[in-house]
C-alpha cells in the first residue's frame, strides 16, 4: 500500500536530486529513509485515521487542521509533515526536513494558516459576487 505523499503511516524513502552549484547540468543524488516517528516525533497512524468523508466533513476537518493551537491528530500531523518537506525542498526557508516541520508546526500553532484560509474565503466570495454582478450587468 502506498500513498502519493509522505505520511505518518510509516517510513518513507526520499530521493533528493540537487543541482551542484556553479554547474549548469550536474546533479547529485541523495537517497535516504525518513521515519516520521523516530526522526520527527510524529506518531504513527492508520489509513483510517487519514481517510476523509463527504465535502462538508472534509471542509470542517480542514478548518480544524488549520485552527491555531497545539492540538493534533493524524490529519494535522500529515499536513505538518508534508508542509515541512515542502518548506525544505521548495521554500529555501529550512536547511532540513526537521526544520521545515518545525516551521510548519509553528505556523499552524500560531493560527497563521487559519487567518490565510479566512482571507482566501473572503477573496473568493468577493470574486464570485463581482462575477455575478458583472454577469447581471451584461444581460
Amino acid at each position: 500500500m502506498g500513498l502519493d505523499e509522505i505520511s505518518p503511516l510509516g517510513p518513507a524513502t526520499i530521493v533528493e536530486i540537487i543541482r551542484i552549484p556553479g554547474t549548469p547540468n550536474k546533479y547529485e543524488q541523495k537517497k535516504y529513509n525518513l521515519d516520521p516517528l523516530t526522526e520527527l516525533n510524529i506518531p504513527r497512524c492508520t489509513l483510517e485515521d487519514l481517510r476523509g468523508g463527504g465535502p462538508e466533513e472534509n471542509a470542517n476537518e480542514f478548518r480544524s487542521v488549520l485552527k491555531g493551537g497545539d492540538h493534533t491528530n493524524a490529519k494535522r500531523d500529515a499536513v505538518v509533515l508534508n508542509a515541512g518537506v515542502g518548506i525544505y525542498i521548495y521554500g529555501g526557508l529550512a536547511n532540513s526536513i526537521s526544520e521545515g516541520v518545525e516551521i510548519a508546526r509553528r505556523t499552524l500553532n500560531e493560527g497563521k494558516a487559519e487567518v490565510l484560509l479566512q482571507k482566501w474565503i473572503e477573496v473568493s466570495q468577493a470574486i464570485r459576487t463581482n462575477t455575478q454582478l458583472s454577469q447581471m450587468l451584461l444581460f
